[in-house]
């Protein structure tokens, strides 16, 4: 997901994140986490987070399932991303062991602090 500040007519700090999905199996282990990638001036986009290489601003959604865990369908939300001037956001998949079924749904809400 790409958030360009200039594209939405408003410089605004942070935003807050939506995340709905459902995983196949539900997992016992793991973590989802929101990953920022800021673009350069000309709008170029940085690198694609991978294993070896994530990125400076990682934000970690919980809860966390544990061993007896047998939810398959969550909504998590990471509050109050600074933002900068073009970024990209990524979701990683941070070894659950389990994939998110298609058809889930990031959303963001742009915000300052004081509107």
């Amino acid at each position: 997901m790409r958030i360009q500040l200039s594209a939405l007519g408003a410089n605004y700090l942070m935003a807050d994140f939506r995340l709905s999905f459902t995983y196949g199996t539900a997992p016992v282990a793991g973590s989802i986490q929101l990953v920022q990638v800021p673009r350069d001036f000309s709008g170029n986009q940085g690198f694609t987070p991978a294993t070896t290489l994530l990125g400076a601003q990682i934000y970690t959604a919980g809860p966390l399932p544990q061993a007896s865990n047998t939810v398959k369908a969550f909504i998590f939300s990471w509050n109050a991303v600074p933002l900068t001037y073009d970024q990209d956001f990524w979701l990683y998949n941070n070894a659950t062991g389990q994939s998110i079924v298609s058809g889930y749904t990031l959303t963001a809400m742009p915000w300052s602090p004081g509107t």
